[in-house]
């Protein structure tokens, strides 16, 4: 039988090989993390907030305790302070709104969008202000414009507004109560290498099998 010695360790054949396969396979997965280090993927987060005080005009107020707004918001905590920015958001959607307000269109007199604020950490919570306005016309310039305009707070709820040229307007709101559930989980991992752990566990697990044979 073949056997080689490591540091006064007689290893055989077979222990060799699987020793050269758990080095290599260590150095491939450490170059693959280096790799993706360069293009770390955004973490995502999914927010939900369930029971809301809901105003029409002309109707009034009543409270609704199953209505559900669902948003996503993704980033990378680039000081790794555990804290997200709005400077590292990289996407905010909310499932009513077309638009991700952390990449808002281009602005134009007849469109206005925008992430005002945030921040995000397990400790502290998710606090944004963020909205959209849209313009049929541009105020100034057009007869008879109107405009609707829709805002997001962490703090109070959802806010819309349909107004114009001579027309003071209609509100909708959705606000939040002491009742509101606010939830926030993680929908996709961040990845932290194991390279060296799997590389140690291999070893370890081959000296105590040629332990047992002693």
């Amino acid at each position: 039988m073949n056997t080689a010695s490591i540091r006064g360790i007689t290893f055989t054949r077979q222990e060799k090989i699987m020793i050269l396969k758990l080095i290599s396979g260590a150095l491939l997965a450490a170059v693959g993390t280096l790799t993706h280090a360069a293009t770390v993927a955004p973490t995502q987060w999914e927010f939900t907030w369930k029971g809301f005080s809901v105003y029409e005009e002309w109707i009034g107020g009543h409270y609704e305790p199953d209505l559900t707004i669902t948003g996503r918001f993704a980033g990378i905590d680039a000081n790794g302070d555990g804290v997200l920015e709005k400077t590292e958001v990289t996407s905010l959607t909310i499932d009513r709104s077309f638009y991700d307000y952390a990449a808002c269109p281009a602005q134009s007199p007849e469109f206005r969008c925008g992430l005002w604020s945030f921040t995000y950490s397990a400790a502290g919570g998710l606090e944004f202000t963020a909205g959209h306005t849209s313009y049929d016309g541009v105020p100034g310039q057009d007869d008879w414009w109107t405009a609707h305009s829709v805002s997001y707070d962490t703090s109070s709820g959802i806010y819309e507004k349909s107004y114009g040229y001579q027309w003071p307007g209609e509100e909708y709101s959705l606000s939040f109560t002491d009742s509101t559930v606010k939830t926030v989980k993680q929908i996709s991992p961040v990845p932290e290498p194991a390279t060296y752990a799997m590389l140690a566990s291999g070893l370890l697990l081959l000296g105590a099998a040629r332990r047992r044979r002693k």
